[in-house]
């Protein structure tokens, strides 16, 4: 049976996915990580965006520290950030939070063992290799020798019944058992069937212990002790959470009083070659698999119904990058922050940038488009040391 979907349905999911997109971007993403610069770091560790350099100065209106050219950022933006406050329990995560990611930890390491005694209970990942018939004709399955497949018990992943006859086996088993699968399954030569599936146990997962040996052995870049990969766990919780709750404050705070229109312009050129790079990537992708493009044109992309509602689109995305390097800027500033040539090399250096690979991003995006992207964790790092969190 074919598993390939339609190009209209196809794209009808790209056009959800897309606007689930920027719903959650708008959502949650924070003011320092939407502006241009963190973006772009994003784009160039990925290696998924391709920028057209010959049709756009990223660095048109920055200098070379990041800054946006003749701005004093004072200017458009009053901000209080010094006044903000937390409590350092409202920043911590819950027991609960902590001691999944541990379990999540333990089971990802989690071995397929074969021992007899071992029966197999809900919850529990068992391994298994199978034959599924429907009217003796087989419709479904797969050899030991081919890696057998890994199933939850109690997830369904066939029925519920198939889960309760899954229950209390053991590794080496074999077993029958005739079970009737939903209409909506979704592999039509088995939905709303009944279907005889023949078993063989191969093994059943077992968890290893949490200890420091478990973390010395797997997370030993973390930790040496299960007590110390316990705290770094906090740790890296809060420090996400004290980023979030600084970003939220600060947007709460700023007020932006007008906007520097030639960066804004120039900003709205940036967004627009973004999209295009992405509408040319889907659009390379369809014509590997069905031959043909899946969008005309970037508005499409969006599931706009006009050129007018895609550009409306682009000049509120432009005001709200503007308005987030005008805040770093403004903070910048204010602090009395440096962001030397020397430290912008070196930050693109520890993420793995030779000299000749950086040569390659500065003549591609400009110095101070790379600039502003080291720029606005600096301003991160500093919030982060000097906002007052108490007990």
């Amino acid at each position: 049976m074919s598993t390939e979907i339609s190009k209209s349905k196809q794209k009808r999911l790209d056009q959800e996915q897309n606007r689930k997109y920027q719903k959650a971007k708008k959502a949650m993403v924070t003011f320092w990580s939407i502006t241009i610069p963190l973006m772009l770091i994003l784009a160039i560790v990925a290696g998924i965006v391709v920028y057209q350099r010959s049709k756009l100065n990223y660095s048109k209106y920055l200098t070379n520290d990041g800054k946006i050219r003749d701005v004093n950022a004072a200017d458009f933006v009053s901000l209080d950030y010094e006044s903000i406050s937390f409590k350092k329990a409202d920043l911590l995560p819950s027991d609960e939070t902590i001691d999944n990611d541990i379990a999540y930890a333990i089971s990802s390491h989690a071995t397929v063992s074969e021992d007899a005694a071992l029966e197999s209970k809900s919850g529990d990942r068992v391994q298994i290799s199978f034959t599924a018939t429907v009217d003796g004709e087989r419709v479904a399955g797969i050899t030991e020798e081919e890696g057998g497949r890994t199933f939850t018990i109690g997830n369904e992943e066939f029925t519920e019944a198939y889960d309760t006859a899954l229950t209390g086996r053991h590794p080496g088993e074999d077993f029958t058992t005739e079970v009737l699968f939903a209409e909506d399954y979704h592999d039509e030569s088995m939905a709303g069937k009944n279907v005889k599936i023949e078993t063989h146990v191969i093994g059943i997962y077992v968890d290893p212990e949490f200890n420091d040996e478990f973390v010395t052995t797997y997370y030993s870049d973390k930790a040496a002790t299960a007590a110390g990969y316990r705290q770094s766990l906090i740790d890296n919780y809060y420090k996400q959470n004290l980023e979030q709750a600084i970003s939220d404050a600060i947007e709460e705070k700023v007020v932006v009083n007008s906007y520097p229109t030639n960066y804004m312009e120039n900003m709205k050129k940036v967004i627009m070659a973004q999209d295009k790079a992405q509408m040319e990537s889907y659009n390379n992708m369809y014509m590997q698999y069905t031959g043909s493009a899946v969008y005309n044109n970037v508005y499409e992309m969006y599931n706009y119904t006009s050129e007018d509602e895609y550009q409306a689109h682009v000049a509120e995305e432009a005001q709200s990058r503007t308005k987030d390097a005008l805040t770093l800027q403004y903070i910048y500033e204010k602090a009395g922050l440096s962001n030397p040539e020397s430290d912008v090399r070196s930050y693109f250096s520890d993420l793995g940038y030779d000299d000749a690979s950086f040569a390659e991003l500065q003549e591609q995006y400009g110095f101070g488009y790379l600039a502003q992207s080291v720029l606005s964790i600096k301003v991160l790092d500093y919030l982060k040391e000097t906002i007052n969190v108490t007990e």
